[in-house]
């Protein structure tokens, strides 16, 4: 057996490793793309419902992180989303806003729409600002 290549996105983050990428980040609003590929796929032959999941969980991380003063960070409280249309294949992008915040929580918006501009999913989260970006354990617990 010969030797495995390491994928190009081994060393990156999560979202770089699934194909994400980030078109944009400002005071607030962040936008996302991904190619949906063979990758994304659910046995189903559509993109995995985690993908789209992933994909709104950051950019909607990002946008709050962007509001925020430098070297404080997030972490998602809650989550929801609703799946309106399955994808299989082409170019997506997520779209967030945080239209609240305060001192200990922000609350944000998020969609994916398809290259015709289709709602494929939709999501609102609740996220717990923290005092650092990178958290140490003892501030985890």
């Amino acid at each position: 057996m010969g030797e495995r290549e390491e994928p190009v996105w081994a060393n990156g983050d999560f979202t770089q490793r699934i194909g994400c990428e980030t078109m944009s980040v400002n005071e607030g609003v962040c936008e996302m793309a991904l190619e949906v590929g063979p990758l994304h796929q659910s046995m189903a032959g559509r993109a995995h419902g985690g993908v789209l999941f992933t994909m709104l969980d950051t950019v909607m991380g990002r946008a709050v992180i962007s509001k925020l003063p430098e070297g404080k960070g997030c972490a998602t409280i809650e989550a929801k989303i609703n799946y309106f249309r399955p994808v299989q294949s082409g170019r997506i992008v997520a779209r967030a806003t945080v239209p609240r915040t305060t001192r200990r929580t922000a609350y944000a918006e998020g969609v994916i729409v398809d290259e015709g501009g289709n709602e494929l999913a939709r999501a609102s989260g609740t996220f717990m600002i923290t005092e650092t970006r990178l958290q140490t354990e003892r501030e985890r617990v």
